[in-house]
């Protein structure tokens, strides 16, 4: 069985669409490598405590689980609205702080980590040959220029457990805090997978340093092995060649994306590009994307109105399928727009896009519109060509031809 990991999202606003790439690209890695017959382990972590949470409930003066819960909430039902297969197990810090006080005492025992006061810190110095292998950069290029606060032996030494002078409080065997969040990740694998190296984790590219480098050094001190064998880092969504951001006023929330385009417009335009890559969105690449998504979907109604039993070919479904299984995208989005010129193949396409989780491909065309196309198609055959340019117009509007 495959282990793979994904960095979930900090539950404290609404994620914009670019926070929801590694989450869509995993869903079509996974249902491609699962329709191959693999056999996956998806776990997933929601981050409910952390210091932006605090700062929101403070602000809307509302308990910090409130503010966790509405946008936990919202991020779980966009996997409804993606389509997305749920991960095989979602995890929250809050119901796991039993779990991370004992992965915190075991990079104690092991002289990983020390304790000043109410805080834990990780000590970085006494793995300087390891640290820095997943930002691949030395570890004197990452020192930070932060003040070794609260007696810290060096500056770049990060809290597993934090002593904390506002907002909730948990009483730990290391004193009222919260958990630092580098150790929540990869407690989670400790768990989950009994402190074997996973086969893949995933984040954003962000998340490489200092997160990722933090999970695997917590690994690597108790198990002396890597805490993944592959890492899947995912590109920025840029609106306008501008990062998004708040400061910027240019986030795109998920919940505005679908008033305009369905969820497979988003898709497709994730398969469309390398996952590792940056893509720069414009109103027009969404317009553009919409007009194929707009043509699938007329290809799907064609299919079933026409009733088009063409075979289809397994061969190319599993060729096209492994080149996504393998996150070879440009090959495969060059096979799928391929298999969508032509009738002959719009069966394999359809299944292909269909193993994808594709939207449309569940679309069924009703007996009114079948009926319709049938009363078209006698109006032409008995010449009654004014009759049957205003169906077409109506068929046309409704994808149907």
């Amino acid at each position: 069985m495959k282990k793979y990991y994904l960095c979930g999202p900090t539950v404290y606003n609404y994620p914009h669409i670019g926070n929801i790439r590694p989450a869509v690209t995993f869903d079509i890695m996974i249902r491609a490598q699962r329709y191959l017959g693999e056999e996956v382990f998806y776990l997933h972590n929601i981050t409910d405590i952390d210091d932006k949470i605090i700062k929101k409930s403070i602000e809307e003066n509302k308990s910090e689980h409130e503010i966790a819960k509405k946008y936990e909430d919202y991020y779980l039902d966009l996997f409804k609205s993606f389509n997305l297969e749920m991960p095989t197990k979602i995890i929250r810090v809050t119901d796991s702080l039993d779990d991370m006080y004992k992965y915190i005492q075991k990079m104690i025992d092991k002289g990983a980590a020390y304790q000043v006061g109410g805080n834990v810190f990780f000590d970085v110095d006494k793995f300087n040959k390891v640290y820095g292998s997943i930002s691949n950069q030395k570890i004197e290029h990452l020192i930070s220029e932060e003040n070794n606060e609260y007696g810290k032996k060096n500056s770049k030494d990060f809290a597993l457990w934090k002593e904390t002078e506002v907002g909730i409080k948990y009483n730990s065997p290391f004193g009222l805090g919260r958990p630092g969040w580098h150790t929540e990740c990869s407690c989670f694998i400790d768990k989950f997978f009994n402190g074997e190296t996973i086969d893949i984790h995933g984040g954003g590219i962000d998340l490489i340093f200092p997160h990722h480098e933090n999970e695997n050094i917590q690994h690597f001190s108790i198990y002396n092995n890597p805490i993944s064998k592959n890492w899947i880092h995912f590109g920025t969504l840029n609106y306008k060649n501008q990062k998004m951001s708040k400061s910027i006023g240019n986030l795109i929330f998920p919940h505005d994306f679908l008033k305009k385009y369905n969820p497979d417009t988003y898709k497709l335009l994730m398969l469309s590009t390398n996952y590792s890559k940056p893509i720069n969105l414009t109103d027009q690449l969404f317009i553009s994307n919409k007009s194929l998504v707009d043509k699938f979907i007329q290809i799907n109604n064609i299919v079933q109105i026409k009733e088009i039993n063409n075979e289809i070919d397994n061969e190319k479904v599993n060729e096209v399928i492994t080149y996504i299984a393998n996150l070879n995208f440009s090959h495969a989005y060059k096979e799928i727009m391929n298999l969508s010129k032509n009738e002959l193949s719009f069966n394999t396409f359809l299944k292909i896009m269909n193993i994808l989780g594709f939207v449309f491909t569940l679309n069924k065309v009703s007996e009114e519109d079948k009926n319709l196309y049938k009363k078209w198609k006698n109006l032409l055959n008995d010449k009654k060509y004014e009759e049957a340019d205003k169906l077409r117009d109506i068929l046309k509007e409704r994808k149907l031809v």
